[in-house]
């Protein structure tokens, strides 16, 4: 199963660390560029930790990844609530880095798999166009990240660097 431990073990380090250690320490956890996660951070909530969405009378996301109701009881196993992740920043983006890992896993390191992170795994023309739409706007924020900063958000410079051609290779061309 895709890092669960770290998922949980992360509720006790959230507690004590701010929201970029939490990027960074997320994204290594699940092998994800840290500033990945903080361009679907930006697409989700414009960076916002308190952020709620509606969608419906039953369907709602909280924080700063926009975790959406239907996993909640899917948290809940590993004794995960809403509140605790709307209150909660780092595990917040502990279970935004699992559930974008979920993605990675199923459809390889590509544009498409972030996508899915937004739109699901639905076969559709309509899904595929809402994961395309996503991709391209996550990667707009994505390479704005990486024009502000240098190549290597972390100390492992050869990560950042595989991460960029791996996506580059599969899914939707950049």
């Amino acid at each position: 199963m895709i890092k669960i431990l770290g998922l949980i073990a992360a509720l006790s380090f959230c507690q004590l660390a701010n929201a970029a250690e939490c990027f960074d320490s997320a994204g290594k956890s699940y092998k994800i560029d840290p500033d990945l996660l903080r361009a679907i951070s930006l697409r989700e909530s414009s960076g916002r930790a308190d952020a709620i969405n509606i969608v419906s009378s039953s369907s709602y996301a909280v924080g700063i990844m926009q975790i959406h109701s239907q996993n909640f009881a899917h948290l809940a196993q590993f004794g995960i609530s809403p509140e605790q992740l709307h209150k909660n920043a780092c595990l917040n983006i502990y279970a935004g880095a699992y559930y974008l890992a979920i993605a990675f896993k199923r459809w390889g390191y590509t544009w498409r798999a972030v996508g899915a992170y937004n739109a699901g795994f639905k076969k559709s023309d309509t899904q595929e166009a809402r994961r395309k739409k996503y991709a391209d706007e996550v990667n707009a924020i994505y390479k704005k990240l990486k024009a502000g900063k240098s190549l290597s958000p972390t100390s492992d410079k050869s990560m950042s660097l595989a991460w960029r051609a791996d996506l580059s290779e599969e899914g939707y061309h950049h």
